[in-house]
């Protein structure tokens, strides 16, 4: 017997869950590393990024697995991420007030906003997690196998390590060069919620290299045009395109729906 995954949480519940895993990854896997490896030194800039990332989201990687319904939605991925990305910044910024030395309210105005945008991007990417759950679970009578493309996931994880290391980089050279690496990570940010569609359900990331390249105004290569759809099973996509979830909450509501049944949420 399939384990069973439960569709919805109480309100609010999924936000507490993914600050929360931000919290407790700060305290038991990302500080505790960061200071083993910090006989690299400068090396660090790189090596920070690729363990914090992930581990940030363990409590949205939690959600995906076992409640994939709250994060069914590109809105839905940003606001978990970026929840867990400031619950990790919060408690690493308590660590950073014991080292004599550091500067309290600028550690709260640059890496604050930074690890919440690229925790953000990770929960972009947990959403094809999410959506590979619900998929497995409703078709699993018809077809057994997962569709989920371990690539789109993947992709915007780098991305997110990306412009994690772009901003570790630029610290080096003091204030300003912190504030144009957080300009650098609020730019690509903006430019990927705006150009992503709402449902990533047939949108295949194309690489993190193209993904980014898309961003910038006039890129070295062809934008990554978001309308073509990915070619998925018929059975799944006529299983999906009956699902419409709410963009606040993620619950199933029928096509067509306004307000949101159970939070209450406009869906305009």
């Amino acid at each position: 017997m399939g384990l069973r995954v439960s569709q919805t949480l109480s309100p609010l519940v999924p936000e507490i869950v993914a600050l929360l895993g931000g919290i407790v990854s700060a305290i038991i896997i990302v500080l505790p590393l960061n200071t083993f490896l910090g006989f690299l030194a400068r090396e660090t800039v790189f090596i920070a990024p690729i363990i914090e990332e992930p581990a940030k989201a363990v409590g949205v990687i939690f959600l995906a697995l076992s409640y994939p319904y709250v994060i069914a939605s590109k809105a839905r991925g940003l606001i978990l991420g970026g929840l867990a990305g400031l619950g990790f910044a919060f408690t690493e910024n308590l660590f950073y007030a014991t080292v004599p030395g550091t500067d309290i309210v600028a550690r709260a105005l640059l890496p604050v906003p930074m690890h919440v945008m690229a925790s953000g991007i990770v929960g972009l990417g947990l959403v094809y997690l999410a959506q590979d759950r619900i998929e497995t679970r409703e078709a699993a009578s018809k077809i057994g196998v997962s569709t989920f493309k371990s690539k789109d996931m993947g992709s915007l994880l780098v991305v997110a390590m990306i412009i994690h290391v772009q901003y570790n980089f630029l610290s080096y050279f003091g204030y300003a060069g912190s504030l144009f690496g957080l300009v650098i990570a609020g730019f690509v940010y903006y430019r990927l919620g705006k150009m992503l569609p709402d449902n990533l359900l047939f949108f295949t990331v194309p690489g993190p290299v193209r993904l980014l390249g898309s961003t910038v105004p006039f890129p070295l290569k062809k934008k990554v045009d978001v309308s073509a759809p990915r070619i998925v099973s018929l059975t799944l996509g006529s299983l999906q395109q009956r699902r419409v979830y709410c963009i606040n909450c993620g619950q199933p509501i029928p096509n067509g729906t306004r307000i949101c049944d159970r939070c209450g949420a406009s869906q305009r």
